[in-house]
Order: C-alpha cells, then sequence, then structure tokens
C-alpha cells in the first residue's frame, strides 16, 4: 500500500505538470503559481481509499498533481488498497473517510452488514463494460470448456458477480463449476501463468500481462449485457460531520473528471510519472469510462437488480431497500439536475 499526501509532493508534481504544459505547448495544466501558506494550513483534511490503479486512483493523483483539491480547499491523502471492497474495511475501521465499490461488492456488503452498518453510497462517478475473459486456450477453446475448469475471482466483490454471469451465459451447471479465490489482480496473473487457474476477467495492464503470457480474450461484459457502476462511499457520521468536506470533494472530482477528459494526454504522462501507470494503457482505457458526478433512477435500478440476483443466489438472508443505504442530500444540493430517483 502506498500513502500520497498533498503536502509533500505538490509543489514537484506542480513543478513538473508546468514543464510538461510548457513542452507540449498547451499551457491546460492548472498550476497555482503562488502557494498562500495561509490557506494550505486552512485547508480540510480528506483521507481517500483508492483500488490501485483503479479509475479512483487516477482521479486521486490527478486531483493533487493539478493542485484541484486544494483548489477547492482539500488536503487529500489516498491509500492504496487490492479492490475497492478493501476500501470499505478501512472505512469502518477508521482508517480512510470516503472509499469506492463497485455495484455487486455494494449490494452484497451492505446485504450481509443490513443491520448493523452505517454505510451510505454517496454518488456514482463511473460505469463502464471494458472488462474481457482471458482463458488458457490450452484448456478452453470454447465457453463449454469452461465447466471443470479454474476460474478465478477476487471473493466479495465485482468478480464473483461477472463469474456468476458467465456461468449462467455459458449454461454451465452449479456443480460443474470450479470457483478459485485469489486476493488481487497480481495474485490471478501469477496463477494463471503457472497454470493454477484458467479463467479471469481482465482489463488495462492486467489484461495486457495475461496477452503477453499467452493468453486469449473470448467474451467481453458486452456480450453478457453487463456493465459496472462505480461508487463513492462514506458513512452517515461523517456525512453529518462534515457536509462542506463532501460538497467541496463532489466539485473536486467533477472537475478533475472534466480536466482529464479535456487533457488525455497530460493526465497519461502524469500517472505514467506518478503512479507508474502506462501512459497507453491510460489513452486506451479512459475513454471507455462513461464519468459522472451523480445519482440516477437507472443507478438505483441496476443495484436493485443486482440484489435481487444475489438474494435468489444465497448471498445473504433477507430483502432489504438499497434505497436506505444512498444518501444524495449534499449532492442534490450541489448538481440538483444529477439526482432523479
Amino acid at each position: 500500500m502506498k500513502k500520497t499526501n498533498k503536502k509533500q509532493i505538490s509543489k514537484s508534481l506542480l513543478a513538473g505538470a508546468l514543464a510538461v504544459s510548457l513542452a507540449l505547448g498547451t499551457g491546460s495544466i492548472p498550476v497555482f503559481a503562488e502557494e498562500d501558506t495561509t490557506e494550505t494550513e486552512e485547508l480540510q483534511e480528506l483521507r481517500i481509499g483508492v483500488m490501485t490503479s483503479g479509475l479512483d486512483h487516477w482521479i486521486a493523483e490527478i486531483g493533487i498533481a493539478t493542485g484541484i483539491y486544494e483548489a477547492h480547499g482539500l488536503d487529500v491523502e489516498y491509500t492504496e488498497f487490492a479492490a475497492g471492497v478493501n476500501t470499505v474495511d478501512a472505512i469502518v475501521t477508521g482508517q480512510v473517510d470516503i472509499g469506492l465499490l463497485a455495484d455487486y461488492a455494494a449490494v452484497n456488503r451492505i446485504g450481509n452488514t443490513q443491520d448493523s452498518t452505517d454505510l451510505k453510497i454517496i454518488a456514482n462517478f463511473a460505469r463502464a463494460a471494458m472488462n474481457e475473459l482471458y482463458v488458457n486456450t490450452e484448456v478452453i477453446t470454447d465457453l463449454s470448456d469452461l465447466a471443470g475448469a479454474g476460474f478465478l475471482t477476487l471473493p466479495g466483490t465485482v468478480w464473483d458477480y461477472w463469474t456468476a454471469k458467465t456461468y449462467e451465459y455459458a449454461g454451465i451447471a452449479e456443480e460443474d463449476q470450479n470457483i478459485i479465490n485469489v486476493d488481487s489482480q497480481q495474485t490471478a496473473v501469477g496463477a494463471l501463468t503457472t497454470g493454477e487457474g484458467d479463467a479471469f476477467w481482465a482489463s488495462g495492464t492486467t489484461a495486457e500481462k495475461l496477452a503477453e503470457a499467452g493468453l486469449e480474450s473470448i467474451l467481453s461484459l458486452n456480450d453478457l449485457g453487463v456493465w459496472t457502476d462505480q461508487y463513492f462511499i462514506t458513512y452517515e457520521g461523517y456525512l453529518e460531520e462534515h457536509a462542506d468536506v463532501i460538497q467541496a470533494f463532489y466539485e473536486a472530482v467533477k472537475e478533475i473528471e472534466d480536466w482529464m477528459t479535456d487533457n488525455q494526454e497530460e493526465a497519461a504522462q502524469i500517472l505514467e510519472e506518478n503512479i507508474s501507470y502506462p501512459s497507453e494503457q491510460f489513452l486506451q482505457n479512459f475513454p471507455q469510462y462513461e464519468l459522472s458526478v451523480s445519482f440516477k433512477s437507472d443507478t438505483l435500478e441496476h443495484l436493485n437488480n443486482i440484489k435481487e440476483w444475489a438474494l435468489e443466489s444465497g448471498l445473504f438472508e433477507k430483502d432489504y431497500d438499497f434505497a436506505d443505504f444512498v444518501d444524495t442530500s449534499i449532492l442534490q444540493e450541489v448538481y440538483p439536475d444529477e439526482v432523479d430517483y
């Protein structure tokens, strides 16, 4: 895990960003030439948990590097985790203030803690369907070959949902399924390249590593008619005590998303330099995201559909109203047109 502190790196990153901007002749990276130390001392601390190399990681790093968080009065520090669900564990244990969850992980986590949790989803910030199913073609040449083959998943995350929907699409009965739990995408790569597993849903750098190792893509999420929404999540007490921080966070994230969309080359260079994320991977993957800071009725419907599937699958014991675990009161004040449920 890596912890990045804006106060420690903001000056060097801004200098680097300025150099990139001048070299490209764009002048598009916002640089705050003079630092007001009084304002810096008054910045409000915000601790964010991110998934390593995920979109939320990109947003956090770009927000620091460009000074956008600081411009919105925030002193942002982030910590990396292997999966989004781990950021929620960090919220519960007091390590971070805001984390992220994908749709399935949100449904499953809340379903299994519904009587004791104070977690609240506060915004949907992205939607995508870019993952592909990579397989060992010495074992799998057709979807029917998934029967008995080792299918890797990150338990408790959206990978469980993708895996289940794959088996459903392929018509493979439960008794013929061979699901292998791993703790990270990196572990999955290792297992697949050493023959300890045969199939895994992947995108970005992970997909590139699997392709380099000789695995091939045979299915996409679009083939399944499945997409993934990603959400920011916190807890009720934080919302009550730090409404001003949440408001500033919404505004900053929207500005960061817009800046990344308008300055993809510069964003790619910053991420490659600062977090070693390959620029070509960013330029390939970023346009596949539908970005927002919102919570719409179709988002709630999407979550409820997954919840109904999970309940029927026995992943938790009783039903619940997902709207009870969503709080968009501050979001509606900031972006009223982005909330309609």
